[in-house]
Formats: structure tokens, C-alpha cells, sequence
């Protein structure tokens, strides 16, 4: 399995993840708005927005987990 790529320690923050929600409905929102105004162009924008704000949102949630479930487990006791 690879190694999971670096991210800084502010990548787990809650207002990372609240400005990636936020962004993402923003994005999709526009995007049903150009899809009935058949603007395509300004559709497949939206769409690649909506993609990599997505792809923030849940990679941050992921790394928060990580981040959690480091500092939940014990340390490592020598004799």
C-alpha cells in the first residue's frame, strides 16, 4: 500500500472542512443552474469545481479521523 501523501496539520481543521462544504454546495447549486440554462461551458466548469472541492472535503475528513484516532491511542510505554 502507498504511503498517504503529506498534508499540513491545518488540513484537519474544522473551518477547512466547513469552507470545503460551503464551496462544494455553492458548485453544485451553480452547476444545476447552468445544466437548465444550457450553458455547457459554464457546466463543465462548475462540475470540476465541484470535484476537487469535494475531493477536500472528504481527503480533510479523512486525515481529521487519522488525526483522532492518533491521539486516542495510548503511548507506547518502555520498561
Amino acid at each position: 500500500m502507498a504511503p498517504a501523501p503529506f498534508r499540513p496539520p491545518w488540513f484537519g481543521n474544522r473551518g477547512v472542512q466547513v469552507l470545503a462544504a460551503g464551496a462544494l454546495a455553492y458548485s453544485l447549486v451553480q452547476l444545476v443552474g447552468q445544466l437548465v440554462d444550457g450553458a455547457w461551458g459554464e457546466t463543465f466548469l462548475y462540475f470540476a469545481w465541484s470535484v476537487l472541492f469535494g475531493y477536500v472535503l472528504v481527503e480533510s475528513l479523512r486525515f481529521r479521523r487519522e488525526q483522532d484516532a492518533a491521539r486516542d491511542e495510548p503511548a507506547d510505554q518502555g520498561d
